[in-house]
C-alpha cells in the first residue's frame, strides 16, 4: 500500500478543506514530523477513519473529530487515496 493523497474537511483542527499529497515522497518509509500541536495525530486519525471508520485507539467518535468552528453547512469528510499493487 502506497499513500497518495489525504483530504480532510471540518476534521480535527481543520475547519476548511485540507489536502496532503504523499505522491512526491520517494521510498517505502517516511516520517510525519512537526511541532507539538502541529496536526500529526490528526493526520493519523484521519487515515484510520478512512480505512477503519474509527480513530487511532478507537476512543474518538466521528462527532468527536468534527471541527467545532466549522459552519453547519460544512460537512465533515475524510478521503484517503492509496495505491495497491505489485512491485515497482
Amino acid at each position: 500500500m502506497t499513500p497518495l493523497r489525504l483530504k480532510m474537511q471540518a476534521f480535527g483542527p481543520y475547519p476548511g478543506a485540507v489536502e496532503l499529497a504523499f505522491s512526491g515522497l520517494r521510498g517505502k518509509l517516511f516520517f510525519i514530523t512537526g511541532s507539538t500541536g502541529g496536526g500529526k495525530t490528526t493526520i493519523l486519525a484521519a487515515i484510520c477513519f478512512a480505512l477503519f471508520c474509527r480513530a487511532t485507539g478507537g476512543r474518538s467518535t466521528w462527532q468527536d473529530m468534527r471541527d467545532t468552528s466549522a459552519g453547519g453547512e460544512v460537512s465533515t469528510q475524510v478521503a484517503f487515496e492509496i495505491f495497491l499493487g505489485g512491485g515497482q
